[in-house]
């Protein structure tokens, strides 16, 4: 089980619920992009958000009862009710582009995979979403639109995020404090990304 510092205990709480709600705003804009649009690729955008802000309240939540309830088992079974609904939220994410390639006859070359907390988990969830931050590259390099642009810095952020999770998981705490800032400012951007297309349409 991740051990987290005492000392970042609550703002790891009060990040995680921050940026649960951005999570759930970019799931209720993407939701509102896809009655616009109709394209089922904002559809899995939606749940990916839902299910990733899902996992970090589920986290926030369970980590301040741990310190309430003095009953440190609740720190291991958020962590992994974060985890699990993170990995279905960014496979959901990851969809999404294999959705758009699927339902256009656009010829993007496909994208090869490469290769809190805890190191191994977050080692995954990095694997995840960098697969996403290559496809959202190669489709920013076909289409240079600002839009492509928001949505390439914005996972290329979350990605970084991950990485410094599972640094500070291995070495150095410290970087969870620039991961949560990282995490943040990537789903702003999305959410930016998405209310521009809502707006659009």
């Amino acid at each position: 089980m991740p051990v987290r510092p005492a000392l970042f205990f609550g703002y790891d709480i009060i990040m995680n619920f921050i940026s649960a709600f951005v999570a759930f705003i970019v799931g209720y804009q993407a939701y509102r992009a896809h009655t616009i649009t109709r394209k089922k690729s904002f559809l899995a955008l939606e749940l990916g958000f839902i299910f990733t802000g899902i996992g970090l309240l589920a986290d926030s939540i369970l980590s301040y009862a741990a310190i309430a309830s003095r009953m440190p088992h609740f720190l291991g079974v958020g962590y992994l009710a974060y985890f699990i609904s993170t990995a279905i939220g960014y496979s959901l994410i990851l969809g999404s582009y294999v959705i758009d390639r699927v339902m256009t006859e656009e010829a993007i070359p496909a994208a090869a995979p490469i290769v809190r907390y805890g190191a191994l988990p977050e080692s995954i969830l990095l694997v995840l979403i960098g697969v996403v931050m290559i496809q959202s590259m190669i489709n920013l390099l076909v289409d240079r639109s600002p839009n492509r642009l928001l949505i390439s810095i914005a996972f290329t952020s979350i990605f970084l995020s991950h990485l410094c999770f599972m640094i500070q998981a291995l070495a150095f705490v410290s970087l969870l404090v620039i991961g949560q800032i990282l995490r943040f400012i990537g789903f702003i951007m999305f959410a930016v990304s998405v209310i521009r297309v809502v707006r659009a349409g």
